[in-house]
């Protein structure tokens, strides 16, 4: 099964401009959120190993994550997501990150658009309505290693 065959795929947008731990939290964040969005549309498939005993759930749609400069680009391309019915998206901003889940949503819920700071855009849906909106963002380089202190 090769992925260039597969119908759709998962493209996250992150704002490179926060730290990693930032971005691998509200990458989970959103994932966790999506999934919820994309029942019974995502297809996930069982990879078991029996000599170590694990059985893993994957989706057998890839999952691409790119880089924007900044939140701005992921502002940009919210409206573009949310105006195809046909796509299933998520976010995370950093009024997603406090104390608690209420202070959160509170902190969510007063922000204005302007000062919403995009961490993560997510979304889910066929090749040919993902690519194009996600054509603009190259692939999230790694960071360069960093010397081990001793």
């Amino acid at each position: 099964m090769a992925y260039e065959n597969t119908p759709c795929k998962f493209v996250a947008v992150v704002n490179r401009k926060h730290p990693l731990p930032v971005l691998m939290n509200a990458l989970a964040h959103a994932s966790n959120g999506l999934t919820a969005k994309t029942a019974g549309r995502d297809k996930l498939l069982d990879y078991p190993n029996p000599a170590s005993g694990f059985a893993a759930k994957i989706s057998e749609y890839p999952f691409i994550i790119l880089e924007a400069k900044n939140g701005n680009q992921i502002r940009n391309l919210l409206p573009q997501v949310m105006a195809d019915d046909s796509l299933d998206y998520n976010v995370f901003t950093t009024s997603m990150i406090g104390a608690s889940a209420a202070l959160q949503i509170e902190a969510t819920q007063a922000a204005g658009g302007e000062q919403l700071d995009f961490v993560v855009l997510l979304m889910f849906g066929e090749r040919d309505k993902v690519e194009p909106l996600a054509k603009k963002f190259s692939l999230l380089k790694a960071a360069p290693p960093q010397p081990e202190t001793p």
